[in-house]
């Protein structure tokens, strides 16, 4: 199996005709039927369906399943034969939960673009248990996860910590600590914010109303919150972004829910290439913790 072959199968998978993919690759049609022959024969199975009456290209079962292999095979190329033909510079796949790319993770990127030499970075949104499984594969280098597990080739490290607070609209001459007795779940703009949240929240409110509406995007709290009965439960990091609205206020909840412990995530052999990178990166994240995120987020 080498490159050829595989263009070869990608353009006859794409126009689904020996003839346009031919011409697009500026080759004979027999050309391509050869490469597309040898691959088969080395992978062992066929990939298109031959027979009388077909008059338009189809790939058999084995075909269509091969097909993501095969692109990702020639994006993997297409990598390695990148490397040694630009400048010398650090590469990071950084993985992370949605809530820290609205507040920590934009920090992170900006200090990673000025730094000299250039760090190319990319940051992929994962849900916890994901970010686990792509460390494993040095699919990403390091993560930020909500969740600890125990994984044979994964540092799991307690990173930070970030309170919970109650937000709505501006009220006059109301606490700032509200018992959590006194708040409506009816009222409640439901963000689930874990385990750990949700067995404080099933906790405190199993005998009232269900709350009217739940959220996955705490963004969508700017245009939701619109009465002054409506409240929500947000990290404050997060309710720091809704207070530069200006319409909204903060409160602290009596007694308060569990801090959201965010863990950084790390390959126990990382690739020497990005041990350097990953060092910056926590030097970074440590000075973005004890300055701009000084009260808001505690290092642990």
């Amino acid at each position: 199996m080498n490159l050829t072959e595989i263009a070869a199968f990608l353009h006859i998978a794409r126009f689904r005709s020996l003839t346009k993919a031919a011409d697009e690759m500026h080759l004979a049609q027999s050309t391509v039927s050869k490469r597309l022959q040898l691959l088969e024969e080395n992978l062992g199975y066929s990939l298109i369906e031959r027979g009388r009456g077909i008059k338009r290209i189809q790939l058999t079962p084995e075909g269509e399943e091969f097909l993501a292999i095969a692109e990702r095979y020639q994006e993997v190329a297409h990598e390695a034969a990148q490397i040694g033909k630009t400048e010398r510079r650090h590469n990071l796949a950084i993985g992370t939960v949605s809530s820290a790319n609205m507040t920590i993770v934009p920090q992170l990127c900006k200090r990673l673009l000025a730094h000299d030499p250039p760090i190319c970075f990319r940051v992929i949104s994962l849900h916890s248990m994901e970010m686990y499984e792509e460390i494993e594969k040095r699919n990403i280098d390091v993560g930020f996860a909500l969740v600890e597990q125990v994984h044979p080739s994964v540092i799991v490290m307690p990173c930070f910590a970030v309170p919970f607070v109650g937000i709505r609209l501006k009220r006059s001459g109301d606490a700032s600590v509200v018992d959590v007795r006194s708040l409506d779940p009816g009222e409640c703009i439901f963000v689930p914010w874990g385990t750990r949240y949700q067995t404080w929240h099933d906790y405190w409110f199993h005998a009232g109303k269900r709350p009217k509406a739940t959220i996955d995007n705490p963004y969508i709290l700017f245009d939701l919150l619109s009465t002054k009965k409506q409240w929500a439960v947000v990290p404050m990091a997060i309710a720091n972004l809704l207070l530069s609205s200006d319409k909204f206020e903060i409160f602290k909840i009596d007694p308060q829910p569990p801090d959201r412990i965010f863990f950084k995530l790390t390959h126990k052999y990382p690739h020497g290439p990005t041990r350097n990178a990953l060092e910056i990166f926590s030097n970074f994240l440590s000075e973005e913790l004890a300055t701009r995120y000084l009260g808001v987020y505690t290092e642990l």
